[in-house]
């Protein structure tokens, strides 16, 4: 993804990747291998609902173009599909502390997540799988288009604030 990265950039970006993709995928990973018996059990868990999929539709065409409202509509659905709202919200709220090419990432890839998840959620399956691979592929799509590697490189401290690493290992 990055050419030449320096050993804390890679890190940040590893532990960065890995806390979005671990709030995004949900616990889909973690429930098929701790009892597969209810993953059968519940069949809403492997797909998305009707009413979900209609509600998620409605809410992407009334979201607005600017802010966080289309990361919202994927907040609290069947198939567990959560934290874009808060990736979206924290970097809106550390914008301020970026450079200028910081800030511009941050403005086009918020912006080409948000129109790459209108475009393609009524094109996608309702199975909940294939709706977190979009969502994860389309992350890094927007990510690697928009220069996720050199704002970063300039920003790595506010990056590396930007993480909750108590977020990142599990409570126990």
């Amino acid at each position: 993804m990055c050419s030449q990265p320096t050993t804390l950039l890679t890190l940040v970006l590893a532990l960065s990747i890995l806390a979005v993709s671990e709030q995004v995928v949900g616990s889909d990973l973690h429930d098929s291998q701790e009892n597969p018996q209810e993953k059968h059990a519940s069949p809403q868990k492997g797909r998305l609902s009707l009413q979900n999929s209609a509600e998620i539709q409605h809410c992407l065409v009334n979201a607005g173009d600017v802010g966080c409202g289309v990361f919202e509509c994927f907040e609290n659905n069947s198939c567990e599909i959560r934290g874009l709202q808060q990736i979206c919200m924290t970097f809106l709220h550390n914008a301020g502390k970026f450079d200028s090419q910081g800030k511009s990432f941050i403005k086009d890839a918020l912006k080409c997540m948000a129109h790459g998840l209108r475009h393609k959620f009524s094109c996608i399956s309702r199975k909940c799988l294939a709706i977190k691979e979009m969502v994860f592929q389309l992350q890094r799509e927007c990510y690697v288009k928009h220069n996720l590697c050199s704002a970063a490189k300039d920003n790595v401290n506010v990056i590396a604030q930007m993480i909750h690493f108590h977020d990142l290992f599990p409570k126990g």
